[in-house]
């Protein structure tokens, strides 16, 4: 464990438009702790105006959501030091994924701790993501959420998603497989790394973020009452052993769509009818509990 013997400096992001009362409250009191308990610590907060680079800090610590998380690591792709994940926005689901639910004083303890471990992104087209992307319904879920994002959580994902369930049309996908060219209509494609999106949706349950791989689910076209029946379902992941599903693991794809589609890809929309994917293994260094001691 380190002590506060050991100098560190940090740099701490908040998303300035997510710097509310609850957030700053927040930060004070982290900020607060640890100057009690590690003295010898120097943070530097950014919460207007993030710095060019960051090769002047030994970690830095991100606030937010997992919209924050995705401008982070589009900002700084290169980033080597190790990152600390804090709480912050509507949707916390890759924060979750590491750190799952614990109070705020067992994930600072965690911080503090500084276990580190190397952890996978993705990346589709030019960007990079931690969750995972959605294409057609799901980006078309998220424009629509827009005007009830302030709602935030699986409520906010459920009150956008339901009318786009009636009127989305499924669509043409072509990608290869196992050096096989496939082509066949789907009314959802989606490549995560991870496993949850929508605040609190397991599309993929069995992911991993620590494989090597992506996580491919096809969706057949189905009745839009059908649609609805199994929304609940797939927010608790019981849904993997559907027949109109079809998982797989790959390393890179590219999906070509018949029409220009919206895409999800961490609460940011990507707009596009052809989707390049790739793993990029132990991308980032996190800062993660360490339940081995």
């Amino acid at each position: 464990m380190k002590t506060n013997i050991d100098l560190k400096k940090i740099s701490f992001l908040i998303n300035p438009q997510k710097d509310t009362v609850a957030i700053k409250a927040y930060y004070e009191w982290i900020l607060t702790e640890v100057g009690e308990k590690m003295p010898l610590w120097s943070i530097q907060l950014f919460h207007q105006q993030w710095p060019s680079d960051l090769q002047n800090f030994d970690e830095v610590w991100v606030m937010g959501g997992d919209g924050t998380f995705n401008y982070f690591v589009n900002k700084y792709p290169d980033c080597s030091i190790p990152i600390g994940l804090f709480q912050g926005g509507t949707g916390n689901d890759f924060y979750w994924k590491i750190f799952g639910k614990i109070s705020k004083t067992e994930h600072l303890n965690h911080i503090l701790n500084g276990h580190i471990e190397n952890l996978d992104a993705g990346q589709v087209n030019q960007m990079i993501f931690l969750n995972g992307v959605g294409i057609g319904i799901e980006g078309d879920v998220l424009k629509s959420m827009q005007a009830i994002r302030f709602i935030g959580g699986a409520l906010g994902y459920y009150l956008a998603a339901i009318p786009q369930l009636f009127k989305f049309k499924s669509y043409e996908i072509s990608f290869e497989r196992a050096g096989q060219q496939i082509s066949k209509k789907v009314f959802l494609c989606m490549v995560f790394n991870s496993s949850r999106a929508g605040g609190g949706f397991h599309f993929f349950p069995m992911a991993s973020i620590q494989d090597g791989a992506l996580n491919m689910m096809l969706c057949n076209p189905i009745a839009i009452i059908k649609r609805l029946f199994y929304m609940p379902l797939i927010q608790k992941g019981k849904h993997v052993n559907y027949s109109f599903l079809e998982f797989s693991t790959i390393q890179s794809t590219r999906i070509q769509c018949n029409r220009a589609l919206s895409a999800q890809v961490d609460g940011e929309v990507l707009e596009s009818n052809t989707f390049d994917f790739k793993i990029l293994p132990a991308k980032f260094k996190y800062i993660v509990p360490n339940y081995s001691h």
